[in-house]
C-alpha cells in the first residue's frame, strides 16, 4: 500500500510540472528552478528527522506531547536559520548573477521549509498516541493538496491576474504553506475530544538528550541528499554565469535551457529512477548489494536507452517542442550514474567512507565543470553537454569509491564484468533495432498524435525484446 501511495503521488507530481509548464508559457520561471532547488538542499537537511522510535520507548502522554512540540520548535528554529541564510545567498545570486527583485522569492521558499518536515512529525506524533497507523495518509494528502493548489495559483498568477513574473514565481510557494495549515487545522478538529490509547504514566526523561538524538540520528543520509543536490544548484550557478558572461549567450536562452534541464527533465529521470528502483524492490534481502547495483544497472540502462532514443517523441508529446530533446536524452544518461549514487549511498554504513566519497565527488564537480564547458565550445558542441558530464564525472568517482569498500566489505567473489559485457551487448542490440524502426517507420515529431503512437510501439517493442532475452537467459 505504501509503494502504491508512492507510486501516485511521484506521478501526481511529474503531472502537476507538466501542466505548470503550460499554464507558465512563454514567461520564464527560472528563478523558480534556482529557488526550488536551494529549497531541495534545505530541505534535505530536516529529511532525517523522525520522532518515533523515541515516542515508541515513551508511555506518558505528556513526555511524548514534550517530544512532539520541542522537535516542532527545532524544526521552527531551523527554518528560520535556513530562512536567513536563504535571503543572504539571494543577496549574493543577485550580485553574481545580476539579476534584480528576487528577495521575495526566496523569502517566500524560506517560509515554506518548516512545512513539510513538520507534517511528517505530526503524522508520526498522532499515529503513535492514537495507536494506528492511519495518520500516515497525513504525508500523502499534504502532497496531493500541495500539488493541486499549485495549480490553481499558477492558473491565478499567470493567466488570470496580471501581475510581475517575479511575484508570481514567489506565490507559487503559497501552496505549501496554505497545504500545512489546512491539514494542521484538519488534524486539529478531528482530534480536538479524541481519547488517546497511551498511559497517562509519569516518566523522567531526559528532554535535552532525547532530543539531540531525533537531530542527529542518521544525519549523514540529510548530508547525501545535500550534496546530490548541491551538483544541480552548483550547475545552475555555473552555467548561467559562463555563458552569460564568457560566451554572450541570450539570457531567454540560458534561462529556459537551465529551467529544462533542471526543472523539468530532472522531474523525468528522477521519475524513471524511481521505476527502476520499484522494478527492483521485490529483489531478495538476502541479496548482495553487488548484486542489487547490477540488477539496477540492468534495468536502468535499458530504460535511460529506450527514452533517450524516443526524446524526440517525449518532448513533442510532453512539451510540444522537440528541440529539447538532446537535453532529455543528455540527462537519461545521468538517470544511470544517480541511480548507482542512491543504490550505494543507500546501503553503506561506513560514515568516513560516505564522507569522502561525497567530498571527492563534489569536488571533481566543481574542478571540471567550467573546463569540461570550454572544452565542448572549442569541439562545436552545445555547452551545457560539459555541465551534464562534469556531474557524471563526479558522481562516478563517489560511485567507484562505494563500490570498492562494497566489494572489499562483501568479499564478494563473483566476476560480473562479463555479466556487464553481455548486458551492453544487449542493449547495442536493442540501439539497432530501436534505430531500425526509424527506417520504417520515420520518428515524426510534427504530429501529437503519430508521436504518441510511435512511443507506444518503441516502449512495446523494446519491452518484448527484454522479455526475450529474460527468457533466454533464464
Amino acid at each position: 500500500m505504501k509503494e502504491k501511495n508512492t507510486l501516485i503521488i511521484k506521478t501526481l507530481e511529474l503531472i502537476t510540472l507538466i501542466i505548470l509548464y503550460y499554464i507558465v508559457g512563454s514567461k520564464s520561471i527560472f528563478l523558480y528552478t534556482l529557488s526550488f532547488c536551494l529549497y531541495n538542499i534545505f530541505i534535505s537537511s530536516l529529511n532525517h528527522i523522525s520522532i518515533t522510535n523515541t515516542l515508541n520507548t515513551l508511555g506518558s502522554i505528556k513526555e511524548k506531547y514534550k517530544i512532539f512540540t520541542y522537535t516542532s520548535l527545532m524544526l521552527i528554529i531551523f527554518s528560520l536559520l535556513f530562512l536567513l541564510l536563504g535571503i543572504a545567498i539571494s543577496d549574493i545570486t543577485s550580485i553574481v548573477l545580476n539579476i534584480d527583485n528576487i528577495l521575495p522569492i526566496f523569502i517566500m521558499m524560506g517560509l515554506t521549509i518548516f512545512t513539510k518536515p513538520f507534517i511528517k512529525i505530526l503524522s508520526e506524533y498522532l499515529d503513535n498516541i492514537n495507536n494506528t497507523n492511519k495518520y500516515q495518509k497525513i504525508n500523502y494528502i499534504y502532497h496531493i493538496l500541495d500539488d493541486i493548489l499549485l495549480i490553481i495559483i499558477a492558473i491565478i498568477v499567470f493567466r488570470i491576474v496580471k501581475i510581475k513574473i517575479n511575484t508570481a514565481i514567489a506565490l507559487l510557494y503559497l501552496s505549501k504553506i496554505i497545504s500545512t495549515i489546512l491539514i494542521t487545522t484538519l488534524m486539529y478538529l478531528i482530534n480536538k475530544d479524541k481519547k488517546t490509547n497511551s498511559n497517562s504514566v509519569k516518566e523522567n526523561i531526559n528532554l535535552k538528550k532525547e532530543i539531540k538524538k531525533i537531530l542527529t540520528k542518521d544525519n549523514y543520509k540529510s548530508i547525501i541528499n545535500i550534496v546530490k543536490n548541491s551538483y544541480y544548484y552548483i550547475s545552475i550557478i555555473i552555467i548561467y554565469l559562463v555563458l552569460k558572461t564568457r560566451y554572450n549567450y541570450e539570457i531567454d536562452t540560458i534561462e529556459n535551457n537551465i529551467t529544462f534541464i533542471y526543472l523539468y527533465s530532472l522531474a523525468i529521470i528522477n521519475y524513471l529512477v524511481y521505476l527502476a528502483k520499484l522494478l527492483n524492490s521485490e529483489l531478495p534481502k538476502e541479496m548482495t548489494l553487488t548484486s542489487r547495483m547490477y540488477n539496477n544497472f540492468k534495468i536502468m540502462l535499458s530504460i535511460a536507452i529506450v527514452f533517450g532514443i524516443i526524446s524526440p517523441l517525449t518532448c513533442k508529446v510532453i512539451f510540444n517542442n522537440p528541440s529539447y530533446a538532446i537535453y532529455l536524452a543528455m540527462t537519461n544518461i545521468m538517470a544511470i550514474f544517480i541511480l548507482l549514487y542512491d543504490i550505494t549511498y543507500e546501503n553503506i554504513k561506513n560514515k568516513k567512507i560516505i564522507y569522502i566519497s561525497l567530498i571527492l565527488g563534489i569536488i571533481t564537480k566543481v574542478v571540471l565543470i567550467i573546463p569540461l564547458i570550454n572544452s565542448f565550445y572549442r569541439m562545436g558542441y552545445n555547452l551545457i553537454y560539459g555541465d551534464i558530464i562534469s556531474t557524471i564525472i563526479g558522481m562516478f568517482l563517489s560511485i567507484i569509491i562505494n563500490y570498492i569498500y562494497i566489494r572489499n566489505t562483501e568479499k564478494a567473489n563473483e566476476n560480473y564484468f562479463e555479466k556487464i559485457l553481455n548486458i551492453l551487448y544487449e542493449n547495442i542490440l536493442l540501439c539497432i533495432i530501436l534505430i531500425a524502426i526509424q527506417f520504417i517507420v520515420p520518428m515524426n515529431t510534427d504530429s501529437y498524435f503519430k508521436a504518441i503512437g510511435l512511443i507506444f510501439i518503441y516502449i512495446i517493442v523494446s519491452i518484448t525484446f527484454i522479455k526475450l532475452k529474460n527468457k533466454k537467459r533464464g
